[in-house]
């Protein structure tokens, strides 16, 4: 029996949170355990230093973290792997029943004013009284101060738990993810475009405990790269307890090239298999256990089971890691939904899904010796020469603009953020020039932004690409505007438009 006295407990940090795990992890061998419950307090750990957040006391008892910490942390905590609900708690020491309820009436009887209430109880330990008796009591101390209890369809919820002489009473409870926490599971190298299948089923991997790290493939616009690269890095920036990265790749070289040698039904099958390779190798060079990616039966021409079946049979001496495809079965509206309950949908709705990259027909009964063939016109050391190419970055630290100066000099668009120099002559300048550009004679080097992108233009780029390459050399992030002055004017345009 309890052996404490009736006092309230003061708690040094703000707030108490009780922090219930997956339902998985206490139904794990004794030996396996505790590795799960450790790997899940450095995860939250992670989670609450990574965003600012400080924290007293940390610990575990009978599937369930207690937590002293800054107030307003639970739904960082929340997004956290292996945790399936977590409660802004109160903690009193009781020794019988009365105590409990007297607590209870303090605590809740505002909750429930006006209101139709139930009351949800858990119980640990050994008590003379059961949950039903404490649900019964705490019910009928509060009755007077509600319209009646409900317990299919209540306004409010009173959450009452009891753990030998300890009592939580929780003021709000917010629903967790669940899965596995990160770690305890092997290594991922996820293929991502940013938008919404390659952003859920990354997701969905890592929430099963695995350490998912992302491969993007730059195709087409270096905008599309930027768009892409936000979405990666905020789906990312929600996997705690280790640091994920992404590598790139410049596919628009070898993408020019199947577009002019390759046959056009076998076009995107043909980039579909490179991109495989290309994967392999570089999860094989890194040390990962799988590659994964957003690929869901007949949702694309190239992804019918057929096209997949002879894709995988032609790289078989490749394949020595097994592809993971979480969305498999899932339909276009599944994976939305799930897209916009992760706060990813409008992210992923900026990026362009530039794999289909021919128009007309696509095969979708590819054949196996055909697809061979097809794929040889690419040469023996396409795969080599981009797995060499792919650059590596830290997702956390990753500077969207430092990333672009090592791909390109010039830019086909306007970064929303970036200071544009006008580098004409200054009356051509002020005939026109960009929405808020400064011309070059107005400029004071020594007072250029170095954690923006700066982008001059000029009539045909060639003078604002040596001048990019000048401020380059001095550390700043300078681009040239490609197109020069008719590109600006198109900008303006699609701004306004």
């Amino acid at each position: 029996m309890p052996k404490y006295g009736f006092k309230y407990l003061i708690i040094d940090c703000t707030m108490l949170y009780v922090i219930k795990v997956s339902g998985e992890i206490p139904l794990k061998s004794r030996r396996t355990r505790p590795r799960f419950e450790s790997r899940l307090i450095n995860n939250i750990k992670d989670a609450l230093i990574r965003s600012g957040f400080k924290y007293d006391k940390i610990s575990i008892s009978g599937g369930v973290i207690y937590l002293e910490c800054d107030e307003g942390a639970e739904k960082i905590i929340s997004e956290v792997f292996g945790v399936h609900k977590v409660c802004i708690s109160t903690k009193y020491v009781i020794r019988d029943l009365s105590d409990i309820t007297n607590y209870c009436e303090s605590f809740f009887k505002d909750l429930v004013s006006g209101r139709k209430f139930a009351v949800r109880v858990r119980r640990v330990g050994r008590h003379n009284f059961t949950s039903l008796d404490v649900a019964r009591e705490v019910g009928d101390v509060l009755r007077k101060y509600s319209i009646g209890v409900d317990l299919k369809h209540p306004d409010v919820e009173v959450f009452v738990e009891v753990r030998d002489d300890e009592l939580y009473l929780h003021r709000k409870c917010v629903p967790g993810v669940d899965g596995l926490p990160i770690g305890v599971e092997g290594r991922v190298l996820m293929l991502v475009s940013g938008s919404y299948d390659s952003i859920v089923a990354s997701w969905l991997i890592a929430r099963r405990g695995v350490e998912v790290d992302f491969l993007h493939y730059v195709i087409g616009s270096y905008d599309n790269t930027i768009k892409a690269l936000k979405a990666i890095k905020k789906l990312g920036m929600k996997f705690y307890g280790y640091r994920p990265r992404v590598f790139l790749v410049d596919l628009n070289t070898v993408v020019a090239y199947i577009l002019k040698s390759v046959r056009k039904d076998y076009s995107q099958v043909v980039l579909r298999r490179l991109m495989y390779l290309v994967a392999l190798e570089l999860a094989t060079r890194y040390g990962y256990d799988a590659i994964g990616t957003g690929e869901s039966v007949g949702q694309a021409s190239s992804q019918t089971i057929k096209n997949l079946k002879v894709i995988e049979g032609s790289i078989q001496s490749n394949l020595k890691l097994p592809i993971l495809r979480p969305l498999i079965s899932m339909d276009k509206d599944e994976i939305i939904k799930l897209s916009r309950k992760l706060n990813m949908y409008e992210e992923s709705s900026k990026v362009l899904e530039l794999c289909a990259i021919t128009s007309g027909p696509v095969t979708t009964h590819a054949n196996l010796n055909t697809l061979i063939n097809e794929s040889s016109k690419l040469g023996d050391d396409v795969i080599p020469k981009l797995v060499e190419s792919a650059k590596a970055y830290n997702l956390v630290d990753i500077n969207f603009y430092e990333v672009l100066k090592e791909f390109t000099l010039e830019l086909d668009f306007i970064p929303e953020d970036a200071l544009v120099i006008d580098v004409r002559n200054k009356k051509d300048f002020e005939l026109w020039h960009y929405p808020n550009a400064i011309s070059i004679y107005d400029i004071d080097v020594k007072s250029l932004p170095t954690d923006r992108p700066i982008v001059f233009y000029c009539d045909s780029g060639q003078v604002s690409s040596a001048l990019a390459v000048t401020l380059r050399s001095k550390g700043f992030k300078a681009f040239s505007l490609k197109g020069g002055l008719g590109k600006a004017r198109a900008c303006m345009s699609a701004d306004d438009g």
